[in-house]
């Protein structure tokens, strides 16, 4: 539950949900920006609050206008103007166009130095809007009388408009691009996600649904059936998973997981992150940062990645036994990138389901500006 108040009444809303634990306690933040958000707001939770576990909302002002933090499991995970109603957030799918609205245009009102004009800032993001100009944002979002849509226009760009009736009256459109969305460079991506992962504590446990006979496809090799996901990209690089007949059984099917079919057991441990290993990726980040290569459970790695919205998608890239090399895509299309993972494994490991697969991770590729995936 989220609760709304004043700077006094959210002091006494904390207590009640078993926070603040300590003062002076040091404040986690979801992005740099969103810390050096509220130090420009002069707020400074670091001398008020600390949370173990923390799920509120802080409502106060800057200049007469309602100003939201969102915490998140003791995290500062947005800051921005108040510009969308509580419905819109419960019954629109569109929580990033709304938390970057809100705190793009509080970012730009925000007393700091700046080293490029909000102008040449909107030019830079590709940020557009209607003829009266961005500073008329504000007021239409916080328009009860106004109808909002939300579009995602060819996987590249949202536009957001406002009607009334049937006449629209202004519209914004910007790229769906992860750094823009949550204010972030990408060393800072980076870092952020390896310490994330790796803090992962995993959420409900996922059981494998099993499939009836009419969703699979029989291919000519013995108890082997196929669940057609879907494909990206490549023709070959799909969310298929695959299926046999459980031992004394005509009815009830288990993802196949047998040395006899090694790269379909693979697809089906790194798609579906429910089958019960001990396997662990030995990552390594290949980006702007010098990051130490960390190990971490395979299938927490998979909750993680599904957990912040990505959809994953397998391919081959060579098989000599017993070493299989591997793609898998982690595809975020509502924040515009993807996650794209070499894994190399040894498949003599997979009958003990124990073992260490080699993971290279290139992180947050922007996919509005990416023609190939696997160019070198």
């Amino acid at each position: 539950m989220k609760f709304f108040a004043n700077i006094t009444a959210a002091v006494l809303t904390l207590s009640a949900l078993g926070g603040p634990t300590a003062f002076g306690a040091p404040v986690l933040y979801d992005a740099d920006c969103l810390e050096r958000m509220v130090d420009a707001l002069d707020y400074d939770l670091d001398q008020q609050y600390a949370w173990e576990s923390a799920d509120t909302t802080l409502m106060l002002e800057f200049k007469k206008r309602p100003v939201r933090i969102d915490i998140s499991d003791g995290r500062v995970v947005h800051v921005g103007y108040r510009m969308f109603s509580d419905s819109q957030r419960e019954h629109m799918p569109y929580r990033q166009v709304f938390d970057f609205l809100e705190r793009y245009a509080l970012d730009a009102e925000l007393p700091v130095k700046r080293v490029k004009s909000v102008g040449a800032m909107l030019a830079e993001d590709e940020v557009t809007c209607s003829e009266s100009g961005f500073s008329r944002l504000r007021s239409y979002a916080s328009d009860s009388t106004l109808l909002l849509s939300v579009a995602d226009i060819g996987g590249r760009r949202y536009r957001v408009e406002w009607h009334k009736e049937d006449t629209p009256v202004y519209y914004i459109e910007f790229p769906i691009e992860y750094e823009l969305l949550h204010g972030t460079s990408m060393p800072e991506n980076e870092r952020r996600l390896v310490a994330d992962i790796q803090a992962w504590k995993g959420s409900r446990e996922r059981v494998d649904t099993l499939t009836s006979r009419e969703e699979l496809v029989p291919i000519y090799r013995k108890n082997y059936y196929i669940l057609p996901g879907d494909s990206y990209l490549l023709d070959n690089l799909t969310s298929n998973r695959y299926y046999m007949l459980a031992e004394d059984s005509d009815s009830l099917f288990v993802p196949i997981y047998t040395r006899d079919y090694p790269l379909e057991t693979l697809a089906t441990l790194l798609v579906t992150g429910t089958l019960p290993n001990d396997f662990s990726f030995e990552m390594k980040v290949d980006g702007y940062n010098m990051l130490p290569t960390v190990t971490v459970p395979v299938n927490a790695a998979l909750d993680y990645f599904r957990s912040c919205g990505c959809v994953p998608f397998f391919g081959v890239g060579d098989f000599t036994d017993p070493v299989a090399t591997c793609y898998l895509v982690m595809r975020n299309p509502s924040e515009g990138y993807c996650h794209l993972m070499r894994v190399t494994a040894n498949v003599s490991e997979l009958d003990s389901r124990h073992g260490t697969m080699a993971c290279r991770l290139t992180p947050y590729i922007p996919m509005s500006r990416v023609a190939s995936l696997f160019d070198d």
